[in-house]
């Protein structure tokens, strides 16, 4: 079933129903199925919206954001949410991609949005779905929307140096969903906790969306805060959330954490990195089993994940293909590999992305015959269980947001006392790793760390800017010239 059944569907069963919970606002089954109908005509009256159109969003969660892709889903559109934690000239570059037809913002990017040339802005401010309501009714014509149409453009970062837009269509936000209610089973009367950002596939559907609309309430922030959100498990009675290992670190060195009840929980969900196996095994201590969720922005991202009943006897595994996957092992030469030996990890299903957007040359590099490349390495065990061990993509996974070193690089190497640049992951206890850039300097050129973050201010998100800057004179390389990243690693380990 689609998005929009869904939410019908849970409309006819519970309309009083508490679909989201956002600071101290209840919003019901039928408030959001009737502001998403408001909204979807208001789109096409108002801004021409047609199947296919971008409708952007650039603001932290809140629950105009859902209401927004309802809209979308309805009337063909294509959702693209911008990550909110970027710098001017990355979403200059996002909008020239993208070319969405509006970008909605709220009022935490107005500054932002003030400093970048696109002019079809809009402020999350006009969406008054009450005014809305009581104007003249639109007859917008009801396009038909097919399953292999597109309905996500989330963008990640790539291996070019530039980010890359992740089509998923209909059936692909729909079969996440679906593997996510296999594995979860939501329903009416349980309490789902997302911190998460919703520019995330993994903030928005491996959890939001398959347990509201099937039915459980949501509670929504438009940020982490480690402290309430302890106490709201107690005193919600969340039934299950889902956190990356930075937030984790946060929760469990507050003093809070031995005294939060966690008796409400049927489990909690991991992912977006390596989890470091002392966290699963203190929410394990409390009696709270952890299900690891593997996959990528391109998997949607569910595409393996762990049972909550295998939770305490595979600690450390990311699980068993999800119901509606295809996983393989795969060698270098793409052959299937037996139990226990390490290959690339290949993923095939409907969940998978449709293509990287205006990028032929870059889906057909990870496309191949139906199956996703994933480019991480790890191995299959005798019960089905996947275990994750490398990664061979150079992907830095710094508080569980992704780091292409290339990206950097290509901003670094813009420095007029910058030669040559190479860019790292070191290890980091706090946020899992953290970015070092390795440079040859211009001659007789100096460079601090301080002094190049200032030049990346406008260029890169702070996150992505490096921790430690190592200057060398003359950067590892092979016998064909090429950088030796793995000798670097070893330098900053």
């Amino acid at each position: 079933m689609s998005v929009t059944n869904l939410l019908e569907e849970q409309v006819a069963i519970q309309p009083d129903g508490v679909a989201v919970f956002y600071e101290d606002d209840a919003i019901s089954y039928t408030e959001l199925h009737s502001q998403s109908i408001t909204l979807y005509e208001s789109l096409y009256s108002n801004y021409n919206i047609c199947p296919g159109d971008r409708v952007a969003y650039l603001g932290l969660n809140h629950p105009n954001m859902l209401i927004l892709f309802f809209a979308c889903a309805r009337l063909g559109g294509i959702f693209t949410p911008f990550n909110g934690r970027l710098a001017r000239d990355e979403y200059t570059f996002l909008l020239e991609n993208a070319s969405p037809k509006v970008c909605f913002f709220d009022e935490h990017f107005a500054d932002m949005v003030g400093m970048i040339a696109f002019e079809s802005f809009a402020s999350v401010d006009d969406l008054k779905f009450e005014g809305m309501v009581e104007q003249e009714r639109v007859q917008v014509p009801l396009p038909i929307v097919a399953p292999d149409d597109p309905l996500l453009l989330v963008y990640t970062s790539g291996t070019t140096g530039k980010p890359k837009g992740v089509v998923l269509s209909n059936r692909a936000v729909d079969t996440t969903i679906a593997n996510s209610q296999d594995l979860y089973g939501f329903k009416p009367g349980q309490n789902a906790q997302v911190t998460l950002p919703l520019f995330h596939v993994g903030g928005l559907c491996i959890l939001l969306l398959p347990a509201r609309l099937h039915g459980a309430s949501i509670y929504l922030h438009t940020k982490f805060d480690p402290q309430l959100t302890l106490g709201e498990i107690e005193n919600a009675k969340i039934t299950t959330s889902i956190f990356v290992p930075a937030q984790l670190d946060a929760m469990m060195s507050l003093p809070d954490w031995n005294q939060c009840n966690f008796y409400s929980m049927s489990h909690v969900t991991l992912g977006s990195s390596h989890i470091p196996i002392w966290q699963i095994q203190k929410f394990h201590e409390r009696g709270v089993p952890v299900s690891q969720v593997y996959g990528a922005t391109e998997t949607g991202p569910t595409a393996i994940a762990q049972r909550i009943e295998d939770a305490y006897s595979t600690e450390g595994s990311v699980g068993k293909a999800a119901k509606h996957c295809d996983i393989e092992v795969r060698s270098p030469d793409r052959t299937p590999l037996p139990n226990y030996q390490w290959g690339e990890i290949w993923v095939k299903g409907h969940n998978i992305l449709t293509s990287y957007w205006n990028e032929p040359e870059e889906t057909a590099k990870v496309l191949v015959g139906g199956w996703y490349n994933t480019g991480d390495v790890g191995y299959k065990d005798e019960g089905e269980n996947y275990w994750v061990v490398d990664r061979s993509k150079d992907i830095i996974i710094s508080g569980g947001e992704n780091i292409y070193p290339a990206e950097v690089e290509a901003a670094i190497i813009q420095h007029p006392n910058v030669a040559v640049v190479a860019v790292v992951g070191k290890c980091d206890p706090r946020w899992g790793e953290t970015p070092v850039a390795a440079v040859e300097l211009m001659n007789v050129a100096t460079l601090t760390v301080e002094e190049l973050n200032t030049f990346l201010e406008d260029k890169l998100a702070r996150y992505k800017q490096p921790k430690e800057l190592m200057i060398i004179d003359a950067l590892p390389r092979n016998a064909l010239g090429k950088i030796e990243k793995s000798v670097i690693r070893d330098m900053v380990s």
